[in-house]
């Protein structure tokens, strides 16, 4: 049986450990008109709608941007994208 040694980790990726899935998911809020509304999430959290389409940045920042829109604070989606959304001088002043 072959085998193959596997190189250590870097110890950046040690001292940071396993990536996160990148992309976010939005989950539609009930009740309201089907393009407004919900709570952008990130991709592995617990409270993101399973089988939701994965939305790249560029996406995630108009749909984070229309109105009844929040950011998940749950999951660090409001702390990953708010220095994207206000610039990454906002609230350093």
């Amino acid at each position: 049986m072959p085998t193959e040694y596997l190189e250590p980790p870097s110890p950046v990726r040690k001292a940071l450990g396993p990536s996160r899935p990148s992309g976010w998911v939005l989950a539609k809020a009930a009740g309201r008109r089907p393009s407004r509304g919900g709570v952008v999430h990130a991709v592995d959290c617990e409270e993101a709608p399973a089988g939701a389409p994965v939305l790249p940045l560029s996406r995630v920042r108009d749909t984070a941007e229309q109105p009844g829109v929040r950011l998940c604070s749950l999951c660090g989606a409001a702390a990953e994208l708010d220095p994207v959304l206000k610039g990454f001088d906002h609230g350093f002043g």
